[in-house]
């Protein structure tokens, strides 16, 4: 399926780089900005231009804050430094703050998951609002608003809103608005958690088990290569777990399974997408101090998809953290304070479910025995510039109903999924932030409902010093590491018995029973995995996770191989931790930049054996080529010529196996399995026969062809080393050259540490490194700049670090001289009535 439509909203939703697909096709906006450069620079005097505007964009120095105090001081990366002497003053700093520097990401992106940007770009987008209409992920956002409404950190989002909205009041809006002839809507508490209902989603949610359904039904011979497990021995945790649940997968039948994937496929996460973080402990540094790392992979965009901001509250009782966020959420979600460090990648658990039913009317379902029916309710899109569109919400006691005509019928399902109800990971992430000891982390890990994360955690190994920012009294930590599995995981039950959860169950049968579920209510997870019973580390002394699979046997049915990505990034992390430790050299903070510099790949071992092996297959002039893997490293940089017949050999490869039995099964590369999974089949397998021919081939012949298609796209491409092809192209949705990055050539590569995807019209890669110590300042870096205006010193400043892997410092010093001032005059305390005044929902 193509994906075009989707990429183009990626791009502009660069707030969430987390949304794995959109919904477009074409670049709308660049129909409202038709301006060149030179007008854009020629207007930049008139403070009413659209130039001016760009450079403008700041806002007052001096603000109102009904909280009391607050300053923000900005440092030479353009990262602000918030300071206040209580939190609600502090959280309407940081709303304010994030609102002037990135508002219309934020506007877009809870338009988007809302359902709501047709009103902003047109009919464009009413494909998407539809989707994001029937699941009623404000719903769900609606729920976790009204538990935590009232609690001390429901205060301080209002407080946030308050300060967004303030900004809205008398800010400069930024110039896509007025381009685009449309105002931000009114910020909510509501939105904030919006924001993180989709951040979750992106992640977790996903409509794979209809993938297999429909592999089943088309190609029922390949479901071998989709294993429970990938035959490697680098999961997560590396010691053993309690024994893994067996039991029946799903009945439930579709007329047309995958005339439904091919729709919903759009709005779930691409394959591939992942991270990396390690932890390491004080046992094998040169400080004796932990230290962990994070680099999370997502979309690479224009600007960044991450924020970073530091936030000290002062006081006995405050703390000072700095870190990234997603514009929209108030916390630090990956960062560090004085005492604890965490990072986050994505565990890959499969925590969606989908249900069919028997149907006795177009109003009614069939559910435990009784015919019930259907919570239906109408909504109208609106349609900027064209009609409006009514949509249809129908839900049943598992979740949202979903539906897709297709050749040989209507398929539909519902969908449950663990963030359509009342969810706490904000809280979580308010406590990490808060945190003082191991303890304090666990406890908010406790909280961290949805999504399912890897999260490494250290602490200081020593009593920090009574003088620092936040003005508290020292207080010991004895350098403690940590590993959890986050989320709620659910066991699903049919006639008691505890099952898989990777096809669609019958719901009328009473398959697949989530208990203690409550979708868009407050659920008991009664029917849950136990927190205790999620796996878990304490004091690991190494521990690394890069999406892999997260145990051997985790004790519960958690995900398949569809649901992990291929080893080769896991398995090198390990590999670097043990020869470092085994070696008997210390771990220290410039080794772990080298190992987020890493370009080797484990692809490569796997591939370029069966490339040398299959030499007798080949033409002459492909055996000439592939010499050069003879003494290659498997190094994946810009300058080589091997690494890029490689990367170009490596696709084809996969397609010239698969092509002849998917495509005639109507399954595009989508469904193709895994890279790993092909690397290790035999070489003698059947998979390597093409069916169009009448020999019967093996891989040596599969290879030889790929190696040679390869050839003959760099010769057409003009292709000469590896830069050539991994090429850095960030883009700016507007459509206008010079408001894009630099281009350049690249290291990387899909498989490498140092995570770089060319061949994306949307890149992916490295969307943020941190290295956080214990021992002087730690290091990150975005890749891109603070800033989204192009006219700023910020706009990508740091782009230059980021390609070569290099940093800049993530200090905790004073930056100097205050920005903006936050004062208590004219203050009316009026919060909750800023946060709640209405600005047109054009």
């Amino acid at each position: 399926m193509s994906r075009d439509p989707r990429q183009v909203l990626f791009a502009l939703l660069s707030v969430a780089g987390l949304v794995a697909a959109g919904a477009f096709g074409g670049t709308y906006l660049t129909l409202a900005a038709p301006f060149s450069g030179g007008a854009w620079a020629a207007a930049d005097d008139d403070p009413d231009s659209l130039g001016g505007g760009l450079r403008g964009m700041a806002g007052p120095t001096e603000v109102e804050n009904p909280h009391g105090a607050a300053t923000v001081s900005y440092d030479r990366w353009g990262v602000p430094h918030v300071e206040a002497e209580n939190e609600a003053a502090l959280y309407y700093a940081a709303g304010y703050v994030q609102a002037r520097d990135r508002l219309f990401e934020m506007d877009l992106q809870r338009r988007l998951i809302s359902g709501n940007l047709s009103a902003a770009v047109g009919s464009v987008a009413v494909e998407s609002d539809t989707f994001h209409r029937k699941m009623d992920f404000t719903g769900a956002a609606e729920a976790s608003w009204r538990a935590m409404a009232g609690t001390e950190y429901g205060g301080l989002v209002e407080a946030y809103t308050a300060g967004v909205n303030r900004y809205i009041d008398d800010g400069d809006l930024p110039t896509e608005f007025r381009l685009n002839d449309y105002r931000p809507q009114r910020w909510t508490p509501v939105a904030t958690l919006l924001v993180g209902k989709q951040i979750s989603w992106s992640l977790t949610g996903s409509f794979r088990d209809l993938q297999g359904a429909t592999v089943d039904a088309r190609l029922p011979e390949a479901r071998s290569l989709y294993p429970d497990q990938l035959a490697h021995d680098s999961p997560v945790i590396r010691e053993g777990w309690d024994p893994n649940a067996t039991g029946a997968s799903g009945t439930g039948n579709l007329a047309a399974p995958g005339a439904l994937y091919d729709w919903l496929s759009t709005y779930q996460s691409e394959p591939g997408i992942g991270s990396n973080n390690w932890v390491v402990s004080g046992e094998h540094t040169a400080s004796g101090r932990p230290i962990v790392a994070n680099d999370p992979h997502l979309q690479l965009t224009v600007p960044p998809i991450w924020y970073e901001q530091r936030l000290t509250l002062l006081g006995e009782d405050g703390y000072d953290v700095r870190g990234v966020t997603f514009p929209g959420i108030p916390t630090v979600i990956i960062g560090q304070n004085r005492d604890v460090a965490w990072g986050l990648t994505n565990v890959g658990a499969d925590v969606t479910d989908l249900y069919t039913y028997d149907r006795p009317s177009n109003d009614t379902y069939v559910y435990d025995g009784e015919v019930r029916e259907l919570d239906r309710t109408t909504e109208t899109i609106r349609v900027k510039g064209g009609e409006d569109v009514t949509v249809t919400v129908e839900k049943t006691v598992h979740g949202p109903l979903l539906s897709r005509e297709g050749p040989n019928g209507t398929s539909e399902v519902a969908v449950a999924w663990t963030g359509l109800t009342a969810t706490r990971e904000a809280r979580a992430l308010y406590l990490f932030n808060r945190a003082r000891t191991m303890d304090d982390v666990r406890e908010g890990a406790r909280f961290f409902d949805s999504p399912t994360q890897n999260l490494v955690a250290a602490a200081r190994a020593e009593p920090r010093s009574a003088e620092n920012a936040s003005g508290r009294a020292p207080r010991a930590s004895d350098g403690e590491t940590y590993y959890r599995a986050t989320g709620k995981y659910p066991y699903r039950y049919t006639d008691g018995e505890v099952v898989r959860g990777d096809r669609p169950f019958d719901g009328s049968a009473g398959e697949g029973e989530w208990r203690g579920f409550t979708p868009y209510g407050n659920s008991t997870w009664e029917g849950f995995v136990a927190y205790e019973d999620v796996p878990h580390v304490d004091d690991p002394p190494l521990l690394a996770s890069a999406n892999q699979r997260v145990v051997d046997d985790p004790g519960f049915y958690l995900s398949t191989s569809v649901g992990y990505a291929d080893p080769f990034r896991g398995a090198r992390i390990y590999e670097m931790l043990d020869e470092r430790v085994e070696s008997g050299d210390p771990i220290d903070r410039a080794y772990v930049e080298e190992m987020q510099a890493d370009v080797r790949s484990r692809a490569a071992t796997l591939f370029v054996p069966q490339i040398l092996d299959a030499r007798d297959a080949m033409v002459a002039e492909t055996r000439r080529a592939a010499r050069q893997f003879e003494d290659w490293d498997g190094r994946m940089t810009q300058d080589s010529e091997a690494a890029l017949l490689f990367a170009l050999f490596r696709d084809r490869f996969v397609n010239a196996t698969f092509y002849d039995e998917y495509h005639p099964a109507g399954l595009d590369p989508g469904y193709y399995p895994h890279h790993y999974t092909l690397g290790t089949l035999p070489a003698d397998s059947e998979w390597f026969d093409d069916t169009r021919t009448p020999e019967r081939e093996t891989r040596a012949d599969i290879v030889a062809r790929a190696l040679r298609e390869a050839i003959e796209e760099a010769d057409r491409e003009g292709y000469g080393t590896y830069g050539d092809y991994n090429r850095l192209r960030l883009t700016h949705p507007f459509g206008l050259a010079f408001l894009d990055y630099p281009e350049r050539p690249m290291d990387g590569s899909p498989f490498t540490v140092n995570n770089f995807r060319a061949d994306r019209s949307i890149q992916a890669g490295s969307s943020w490194r941190m290295i956080a110590t214990f021992d002087g300042d730690s290091l990150g870096v975005i890749p891109g700049g603070q800033s989204g205006n192009p006219f700023s010193s910020h706009y990508h400043d740091q782009l230059g670090l980021w390609a070569t892997a290099d940093y800049k410092p993530l200090s905790f010093d004073d930056p100097g001289a205050v920005d903006i001032r936050f004062t208590t005059d004219g203050a009316n305390g009026s919060a909750s009535v800023a946060a709640g005044r209405g600005v047109g929902d054009a």
